[in-house]
């Protein structure tokens, strides 16, 4: 006799078991667990910091290398894992690659580019003729040498496009030098770290400028692999504190204020807090995508950057309208291009 009631009968389903690819979820676990346990207590040093600074990029690889397993697989542990760390790592980094409306830019009044042209990477003629055709208001340069800021003082197209400028130029990473289509007043400049402030006097008002370039965190590598095993920021720490030093007092009065250059910190190391305290990132405002910025020099051929590092940072009344990255020419740093409109 049927049983119509179904009970007693044994299911023709076998039960789930987890797959042996299902281990590998512990990855994704920890580095959730890495990054909350960084958002309360950040690592100051080491490895974990350096790791820190590479946040994203470990989300990124993780979720590419494991979903394929795990579909494949049939690994469902491994996708639910995959599941939060999408969930988490768009929480994390969301606002670097979506900016939602809500920038308070109208118009386009004012453009700049900066650019870390890498001293030692192209010839003084080369610098020159890369910047003949850059449709901007204001450049801002890094790692300016001697030779090529002659070039560049001697070049007739760019003073014709940019007959206003503040160059100090020095031998290897420190040289710094800004280029403007309007006039320049109240020049100062600093060493360590390395540091040029002006005036310009816009159309719409003066806005005061910051070309700066903090040193890096230094890096140790083992001798024969190369393979990272220290990671030191407090050079950098130290010099990004001296900068606000010069940022602070222009954000207490409300002024028009332009902080530009090669910050040398990621979005999720921890001194980025301190570097934009007050400040509005335009890449955050405005920006779409990663915008990465830096690429190591044995990948300079590549059309594109895999870490942040540069910054265009505002604060009193200018206000971030578009923001762009151009990694066409050769370097480990690509240009980074911003709008902006000028009020009050």
């Amino acid at each position: 006799m049927r049983n119509p009631t179904g009970f007693g009968r044994r299911s023709s389903r076998s039960p789930w078991r987890p797959s042996r690819w299902d281990l590998l979820a512990v990855l994704p676990f920890a580095l959730v667990a890495f990054a909350v346990v960084s958002v309360v207590h950040p690592p100051q040093s080491g490895l974990l910091a350096l790791a820190l600074m590479l946040e994203a990029h470990l989300f990124i690889a993780a979720f590419v290398v494991l979903a394929p397993i795990a579909l494949l697989a049939r690994a469902r542990v491994l996708g639910a894992a995959l599941l939060i760390i999408f969930v988490a790592g768009g929480g994390l980094f969301g606002s670097e690659w979506i900016s939602l409306p809500g920038s308070d830019a109208a118009r386009h009044d004012f453009s700049a580019m900066t650019w870390n042209l890498e001293y030692g990477e192209r010839t003084p003629a080369a610098a020159a003729a890369q910047l003949e055709h850059v449709n901007v208001d204001l450049i801002a340069l890094q790692e300016l040498e001697p030779d090529a800021s002659a070039a560049i003082e001697a070049d007739l197209t760019i003073e014709f496009g940019w007959p206003y400028r503040a160059m100090v130029p020095r031998r290897g990473a420190d040289g710094l030098g800004v280029l403007s289509r309007y006039p320049i007043e109240n020049v100062s400049s600093s060493e360590d770290p390395p540091c040029l402030e002006l005036i310009v006097d816009t159309p719409r008002g003066k806005v005061r400028i910051i070309d700066a370039h903090p040193t890096h965190g230094e890096v140790d590598k083992a001798s024969r692999l190369r393979l990272p095993i220290d990671f030191n920021p407090s050079d950098r720490e130290a010099a990004i504190t001296t900068l606000r030093k010069r940022i602070d007092p222009v954000v207490a009065t409300g002024e028009r204020l332009l902080v530009l250059g090669d910050t040398n910190t990621a979005p999720s190391d921890p001194e980025n807090r301190v570097l934009t305290k007050g400040l509005r990132d335009t890449h955050v405002e405005v920006g779409e995508g990663p915008g990465w910025t830096w690429r190591p020099r044995r990948l300079a051929f590549l059309p594109v950057a895999f870490v942040r590092i540069d910054r265009q940072l505002t604060a009193g009344p200018i206000f971030p309208a578009s923001t762009w990255v151009d990694c066409s020419l050769p370097g480990d740093h690509c240009r980074l291009f911003g709008t902006y409109e000028i009020d009050g």
